[in-house]
């Protein structure tokens, strides 16, 4: 009965670590990045570092060969999206990487950073994934399969997959069809549609006989998902087999697999039994060659397929290459990728990592047998916990060619105004910019590279790679000729900057702002307001002005651009800051002089002017004409991103609303010195739903709040945090005191405060801390410690016990600590690595609490009883990372 107590409370967060937050003059932050400006001009960059964000040089990938170690020479090698399997020259078979459908073959779903042995006398591998079986081929000829199977279980260890009465050298798997070649060329078919069996149900190992010896095949298989309900579920499973003899020639039989069609009718299947002859060739397309690679005489021995990068292979030497053939429509001075990986290769395979295409890896083996890594570590298949990780999680210091003014994180690249009015950029944000880059063939700037303007530059403003420049002339430019147009129906002349034009009325600025690809504000000099952007699909009102004469609205009469800046009536003439949200539609802000908010545009979602949305009738949720946002105090500065707007206050607070903070009911934060700026994230997938905020200290601190998965908190730790946290640059430390003494409105936090220590990440996590006393609490107090795998007020619940051991909630709950002096704030206990038997991608969507009291009952009612860790899902393309955060409460 004392449950729903526990779970009503699924408090407030006082994570602070015991560290040097990072000394900082400006801030900004990306979806999994962030990057600080420091005095001196150099950037501090952390975080997520898979498109080049970070500007080092890199992406998430070690720039140069790594070797692996094996107990024992290395024979073959082959990698997936998730992980790696390694057969040496005794016959073991060795696993590592991520492991949530038991795809490492090692009994457990933990993710393994280090070879683990799996199987003992192979003679072969072949590695799945993370929608397919692995196999290994043991001694006697016979496939073993694990991970997840056709049948939609997941087998943890290896297990035969079939009894066939041949020795097997090779194997293919697609769908719920495997079709292998034994030690005399003959092919063996069987699953579900095994191609020529008859029928579609399972039948077991059927040869395929009347051909000459094969020498390799290839596989096609289609059926629908086990447990699906999508449209297919009525496909019958059919596979075909295309097969290359040992003269040459290509045979095809089976039945063609389902393919998607654009039509309304899907191309009719045919069946191909007994074998024919085709001139189908599967191989022909990876096994083009780079024109480089033909005019230095290189001819490939044997292909490892295709990669993330291009394609792979080595020759007769030993020479490995990687190569992307040239694209018909590439334009005239792109590159296209060609170089050589390394020598005396006797082995290769490579990959993309999971979820993440425009990253990969390769390994192979010498002639010595030694094992190599090059690539992303994104799934561990660097075989390390330390070296050549997937991301930073605390800063480093980013090389510029000279000192920077300002730096503006974006979800796919970087942004830096230097004090000499050069802009720089790098990552895929950048692409565009760079001669050498090419986007299509995932070359994008790894290091910071030069956008020419026509001006030294004064200010700039990102969002979404989407920017403006105000130069010191006051005129302001755009990214791609944004704003450089008279009508919507003028096509562009160019994807490079361009300087706004005036023809409207625009006089020169003193101030801009960037939201999305949606709107751009400009401030004149003599105190107006001028907007531009885009408002797909609805009626040009609000913050774009009335329709314009000479604007033509599209077919559907709906006017999709505004090209050009149009004044914003409605607002008084003192204006001195201006920003802008975008949740759906634009949110904009203005700053008046005497320290008022107006706010006009959209408001329907997010709580982004401390409104309910959901309380406000349809007509109010777009406003025309500016209205005052009413706030505590004065604001001096005001802040906006993707969901969320802060204004700082007179008094060094900040009052926030949005996505990020509690919505329309807002947070209010209050630190150890007083706030001078806020930047926020943006989520990299669709842009729309904040993910991190970092707050910048008079003192020169960085303090960061949110989701931190990827690093992009900067605290040295890969997990979220609900209230601000300090960066990490150092060594000493800088706590956050959270006393229960709070300013009148602020909300109440619970009367005590846990100073939490972190290390690891979701493969491998510990968590120790100090628990800090309060006044009232009693003279023995016992310290509880709980878990939930799901939401607030929901989830499996599980304890701690006084022997670290996790289980099932039962009453009473034990202590983990007992008769502790915890009577006032000035007396604490420690906590050791209570959740260091935690480990494996069990952690996922773990919510932590500590509380302390004479018992759990007591310990609630004094609402002694805090959220202390959160981690959420890696995977947040299809739904937002993490819970609604209540930072600062």
């Amino acid at each position: 009965m004392h449950h729903p107590l526990l779970r009503s409370l699924a408090g407030l967060l006082a994570l602070a670590l015991g560290t040097t937050a990072a000394q900082s003059q400006s801030i900004a932050t990306g979806a999994r990045h962030g990057l600080a400006l420091q005095a001196d001009g150099s950037v501090l960059a952390w975080g997520d570092n898979r498109q080049a964000q970070l500007g080092g040089g890199k992406t998430v990938h070690a720039s140069t060969a790594r070797e692996i170690p094996l107990p024992a020479k290395a024979a073959a090698v082959r990698t997936s999206n998730t992980g790696v399997l390694v057969l040496d020259e005794q016959g073991n078979v060795w696993s590592w990487g991520t492991n949530r459908k038991g795809q490492l073959g090692d009994g457990t779903r933990t993710d393994r950073p280090t070879p683990q042995l799996i199987f003992r006398g192979a003679s072969g591998i072949v590695n799945g994934g993370d929608k397919g079986p692995s196999f290994l081929i043991d001694r006697d000829g016979q496939p073993w399969w694990w991970g997840p199977l056709p049948s939609g279980t997941n087998v943890a260890v290896p297990e035969r997959a079939a009894r066939v009465p041949a020795r097997l050298v090779q194997i293919e798997h697609q769908a719920r069809s495997t079709a292998a070649i034994d030690d005399q060329g003959v092919v063996w078919s069987w699953g579900e549609g095994a191609a020529c069996a008859g029928t579609a149900a399972y039948t077991g190992p059927v040869a395929m006989k009347g051909l000459p010896r094969i020498q390799e095949l290839r596989l096609a298989a289609s059926a629908p998902a086990r447990g699906s309900s999508d449209e297919r579920a009525g496909e019958v499973p059919a596979s075909r087999i295309i097969a290359r003899d040992a003269n040459g020639a290509l045979w095809k039989w089976g039945t063609d697999p389902r393919v998607s069609s654009w039509g309304p009718i899907p191309p009719p299947r045919q069946t191909y039994c007994p074998p024919v002859a085709t001139q189908e060739d599967p191989w022909a397309y990876e096994r083009r060659v780079h024109p480089g690679m033909a005019a230095q005489g290189v001819k490939i021995a044997q292909y490892a397929g295709v990669g993330g990068a291009g394609y792979l292979g080595w020759t007769a030497e030993g020479d490995l290459w990687q190569w992307m053939p040239p694209v018909e429509a590439e334009p005239a001075g792109y590159r296209v990728t060609l170089h050589r990986v390394a020598t005396g290769v006797v082995d290769a395979s490579s990959h993309t990592s999971e979820g993440e295409p425009l990253v990969s890896g390769i390994l192979y083996i010498t002639r010595d047998g030694r094992l190599h890594g090059l690539g992303t570590n994104l799934s561990l298949h660097l075989a390390t916990a330390s070296d050549g990780v997937d991301s930073m999680s605390t800063p480093g210091t980013m090389a510029l060619p000279g000192p920077a003014r300002s730096v503006h994180a974006q979800p796919f690249g970087s942004y830096a105004l230097l004090s000499d009015g050069r802009v720089y950029g790098w990552g895929l944000g950048a692409t565009r910019y760079d001669p050498q880059a090419n986007f299509e063939q995932r070359l994008y700037p790894q290091v910071p590279t030069h956008i020419p303007l026509g001006a030294p530059i004064a200010k700039l403003a990102v969002a979404q790679d989407q920017w403006l420049a105000l130069d010191a002339d006051g005129r302001v430019w755009s990214s791609d000729g944004w704003g450089s147009r008279p009508t919507v129906r003028e096509p562009l002349k160019s994807y490079l900057p361009a300087m706004l034009i005036r023809d409207t009325g625009l006089p020169l600025a003193r101030d801009i702002a960037v939201s999305g690809k949606t709107i751009g504000m400009v401030l004149g000099v003599d105190g107006s307001v001028w907007t531009m952007g885009t408002r797909a699909g609805l009626a040009p009102v609000g913050p774009l002005a009335p329709i314009v004469p000479g604007v033509v609205p599209d077919i559907y009469g709906v006017l999709d651009v505004l090209a050009t800046p149009h004044q914003v009536q409605g607002l008084p003439p003192s204006i001195v800051q201006v920003a802008s949200a975008t949740p759906v539609s634009a949110a904009l802000y203005a700053l008046d002089a005497e320290g008022g908010v107006w706010f006009w545009g959209s408001r329907s979602r997010f709580g982004l002017t401390g409104h309910d949305s959901d309380q406000l009738s349809a007509g109010d949720r777009e406003v025309q004409t500016p209205i005052p946002l009413p706030l505590p105090q004065k604001a001096v500065a005001i802040r906006a991103g993707q969901s969320s707007f802060c204004a700082i206050l007179a008094d060094g607070s900040a009052q926030c609303y949005g996505w990020l903070f509690n919505e329309h009911r807002g947070v209010r934060f209050r630190l150890h010195a007083p706030i001078r700026e806020i930047s926020f994230g943006t989520h990299a997938s669709n842009g729309t739903q904040g993910t991190t905020v970092h707050l910048q200290l008079a003192d020169g601190s960085v303090w960061a709040q949110g989701q931190g998965l990827h690093g992009q908190l900067g605290n040295g730790t890969y997990a979220n945090a609900a209230e601000p946290m300090p960066v990490v640059n150092g060594a000493a430390t800088a706590d956050l005191i959270l006393g229960p003494s709070v300013a009148p409105g602020a909300a109440v936090r619970p009367p005590f405060r846990v100073k939490m220590r972190l290390t690891g990440n979701l493969r491998s996590l510990s968590l120790g801390g100090d628990v800090f006393g309060s006044a009232g609490a009693p003279t023995a107090s016992n310290v509880y410690a709980l878990a939930s795998s799901g939401a607030p007020g929901g989830g499996t619940w599980v304890q701690l016990d006084a022997q670290g051991h996790w289980g099932p909630l039962r009453w009473p709950i034990p202590a983990i600590a007992s008769g502790a002096a915890l009577a006032s704030e000035a007396q604490s206990i420690t906590l050791e690595n209570i959740l260091q038997r935690f480990t494996g991608t069990g952690l996922e969507g773990l919510r932590v609490y500590v509380g302390h009291g004479r018992d759990v009952d007591e310990m609630l009612a004094a609402k002694r009883f805090r959220e202390v860790l959160e981690l959420v899902h890696e995977d947040c393309t299809l739904t937002p990372c993490g819970p609604t955060l209540l930072g600062g409460q």
